[in-house]
């Protein structure tokens, strides 16, 4: 059972991290954590719904608690629009190496990191590349430039980590961190939409769905009965975490090493939540 604890500040947080702020404030999860990566706990179900997924939830509250988008000023919201849209610069052809990388030893989560990679990095005929819609969408409602950005150290080496990771030559080690980056992937697109309307609302007085082209783009990753949605039921995004989460469900069944899947999640989760906490850290000395 997921544990309240007091809200990480930037100050609190110095000499730790939010996941290990997490950890120590949920036992039974690092626990199981602890025997999972020990190799006598090997239920993928239990691993994703009672303590991964509490995880991310709880992380990203946090997250979105450190970066207060109501409260940006338009320097501190062009940061972050800015340095979040570097990795989706690059999102696509990780998931089209990681398919190559995989793709002798589980064919079946080679088709799934491919059918992320074409909705991704656009299909022919269907929805553009989704960096493209985005970039031509902060032009087009705000005037904003991100094509080119040069990142921020913090970036920059959140790109390394997931170049490293794709060309591991351990499967489960790519499942795994590609769970964790699509796991976290609504709470991110949420947050980032708030962070484009703040800067909507102070540069130009517009937000939400006069934004429109970015409307269109948040909708498309968000909405269960968008146009690009292709599993019944659920978002683009809602499908991409389920269609990878099923890799760590059934790690037997794809022949994959629960620890190592594990090990992978742990990368680029731990990853992702120091990214967001470094880009808050810079956004303080921006006020």
């Amino acid at each position: 059972m997921t544990t309240t604890a007091p809200a990480p500040t930037l100050e609190t947080l110095r000499g730790t991290s939010l996941v290990e702020a997490y950890l120590a404030a949920n036992p039974e999860t690092r626990g199981y954590i602890h025997a999972t990566l020990q190799g006598t706990r090997n239920s993928g179900d239990d691993l994703v719904d009672k303590h991964l997924k509490p995880m991310i939830d709880a992380v990203y509250r946090q997250i979105r608690a450190l970066v207060d988008p109501a409260t940006l000023t338009v320097a501190q919201a062009r940061m972050y629009i800015a340095e979040l849209a570097v990795f989706a610069r690059h999102n696509a052809q990780f998931l089209r190496l990681a398919a190559d990388q995989v793709v002798g030893y589980c064919p079946a989560l080679a088709h799934e990191l491919d059918r992320n990679f074409l909705e991704e990095g656009g299909e022919p005929g269907k929805v553009p590349a989704h960096y493209i819609l985005y970039t031509r969408a902060l032009l087009a409602d705000l005037g904003l430039l991100v094509n080119g950005h040069v990142p921020a150290d913090e970036t920059a080496k959140l790109v390394l980590q997931h170049q490293v990771l794709v060309n591991s030559h351990m499967t489960g080690l790519i499942a795994g961190g590609y769970y964790a980056t699509e796991g976290v992937a609504v709470a991110e697109t949420e947050i980032l939409r708030d962070i484009t309307d703040r800067y909507g609302e102070l540069t130009t007085g517009t937000s939400g769905a006069q934004l429109t082209n970015l409307d269109y783009y948040y909708r498309l990753h968000l909405d269960e009965g968008h146009e690009a949605a292709q599993v019944g039921g659920m978002s683009v995004e809602e499908a991409h975490i389920e269609g990878l989460a099923r890799f760590i469900r059934q790690s037997d069944l794809f022949h994959l090493d629960l620890p190592q899947a594990l090990e992978g999640f742990l990368q680029i989760f731990n990853a992702m939540a120091d990214w967001w906490t470094q880009l808050a850290y810079r956004a303080r000395e921006l006020n």
